[in-house]
């Protein structure tokens, strides 16, 4: 790949509208490159699912089915790996204390049944997520990339990235998931009160305040205050 390619694709990004294109695109570059199939996705963290934290899915059709259903993230090397570090890495150079485990070994090989051998990760700080991945892989039973090429493939996940972002500023815009009490409930939840608490805090009886903290974890489909805290911040919808 020449470094031309690599502007005309970061040109390119301001221009798409939807994420379908942006990810065809991105595909289409980086298989020059020997990549087949990508995924950019939050880290999942603390029991996270995987699922709902997906922005480009170009994974081999049934393997994000059989991964999300197996809960692969919670063993699989690549993905504990990501949520640690911010140096871009070969799946190959993930420390044995992760990749070395028996389940990882699973999902490695699992990976195989689909085409999919090797790869490279570009993990990225994120607004949406605490963390977030793109993940390119092959079916080359070991990736060779020089620096620069590896450099090259960084600078494109960096734009596929800043693109989703744009993307999703444009969605959340007059974002009314939550209402103003429900924001006050969750930031002090955020702070560290208890529901009785924030009932002194906001002059609210504690039942009431247990109300709204259950109406947030609703509105974000989540199943406890912390996850809906996450989910508040990670939409900017508060700030602690």
């Amino acid at each position: 790949m020449i470094d031309s390619d690599v502007f005309d694709f970061a040109e390119r990004c301001r221009k798409h509208t939807a994420t379908g294109p942006l990810l065809s695109d991105l595909l289409d570059t980086v298989r020059n490159l020997g990549f087949e199939h990508l995924i950019l996705s939050g880290v999942p963290l603390g029991g996270q699912k995987l699922a709902p934290m997906v922005e480009l899915n170009g994974w081999p059709e049934g393997w994000f089915e059989r991964y999300v259903e197996a809960e692969h993230a919670a063993v699989d090397g690549v993905c504990i790996y990501s949520a640690k570090t911010l140096k871009p890495f070969l799946w190959a150079e993930v420390p044995a204390k992760w990749s070395d485990t028996e389940a990882s070994r699973r999902v490695a090989g699992e990976a195989t049944e689909f085409g999919i051998w090797s790869g490279f990760a570009v993990p990225m700080l994120s607004v949406h997520h605490w963390q977030s991945v793109l993940s390119f892989a092959s079916s080359q039973r070991a990736c060779s990339l020089s620096p620069r090429e590896q450099v090259q493939l960084v600078t494109m996940a960096v734009y596929a990235g800043m693109s989703i972002q744009a993307l999703s500023d444009v969605e959340d815009e007059g974002d009314n998931v939550l209402t103003d009490r429900e924001k006050e409930v969750l930031l002090w939840a955020a702070a560290g009160k208890t529901s009785s608490e924030t009932s002194q805090i906001l002059g609210l009886a504690e039942r009431t305040v247990k109300w709204h903290a259950t109406r947030a974890r609703e509105a974000f489909g989540v199943g406890t205050t912390t996850q809906a805290v996450v989910e508040a911040v990670r939409r900017r919808l508060i700030h602690p």
